[in-house]
């Protein structure tokens, strides 16, 4: 039998690999990789049903080169999806605005700019409502913080000016433009009941996004999955959970 010494510095990063190993076991896949558990207290994030029902959301449009597609694809499923539009994106637009309206799909609100660190977020939050509102003559329900991020003191703020922070529990990461295939895999493989899915329909060029949205929906319709927009996904909370509610201004 040989024994091999080990200096200091190497006997610790043969731990580190251990410790790293361990992790990317326990994950359990790639299927796990991509369930982003939000479970922060006032937000709507999921909900605990056995019904096979799931909501796609798109973040960051509308946008002129693949909000119309992403909106022909739903069409012709007859899908009906959340959208959480920025509000300079939806003066800009506000043909796609409308259509989205047209066709049955929930408006959410994504803020104004995209501003991460949200500084004016009732301003922004204002600003967007109103985009929607002078359009399409409906005030958003939902508000989705850029990237995800959100404050316990952003979540009451948000509250009392008359919406719901709506996050997400199962990440596309379309946003890391990782090829189509990679993006249906990464929905189909982590798909469960409840969940809200994460896309994107603006915010740098989604053509991957739209090659892959036919696809997940024919394999979660082939799987026995029904898609809801999130005000009829919170009908099938239990009655017992905590979905948030926004106070009325």
């Amino acid at each position: 039998m040989r024994i091999v010494l080990l200096s200091k510095r190497q006997a610790l990063m043969l731990i580190l690999c251990i410790i790293v190993l361990a992790a990317v076991l326990s994950l359990g896949g790639q299927s796990r990789s991509v369930i982003s558990m939000y479970k922060i207290p006032g937000t709507f994030y999921m909900v605990n049903t056995q019904d096979k029902v799931i909501a796609l959301t798109f973040d960051d449009g509308p946008d002129p080169l693949t909000t119309g597609p992403i909106l022909d694809i739903l069409k012709q499923q007859k899908v009906k999806a959340t959208f959480f539009v920025l509000g300079q994106a939806a003066r800009e637009n506000p043909g796609l605005l409308s259509r989205m309206k047209k066709e049955g799909h929930e408006i959410g609100n994504h803020g104004y700019t995209h501003d991460y660190l949200q500084t004016k977020l009732v301003k922004e939050l204002a600003e967007t409502d109103e985009a929607v509102f002078g359009v399409t003559g409906v005030h958003t329900h939902f508000y989705r913080p850029p990237g995800g991020r959100v404050t316990r003191n952003q979540i009451d703020m948000v509250k009392h000016n008359g919406h719901v922070v709506a996050l997400w529990s199962l990440d596309s990461r379309d946003w890391l433009n990782p090829g189509s295939k990679r993006i249906i895999r990464n929905v189909t493989q982590a798909a469960f009941p409840g969940a809200i899915v994460l896309l994107h329909d603006g915010g740098d060029k989604r053509v991957q996004t739209v090659d892959a949205l036919e696809a997940i929906i024919q394999d979660l319709r082939g799987k026995g999955y029904r898609f809801v927009t999130l005000s009829e996904l919170q009908e099938f909370a239990k009655k017992d959970d905590k979905i948030p509610t926004a106070t009325p201004n």
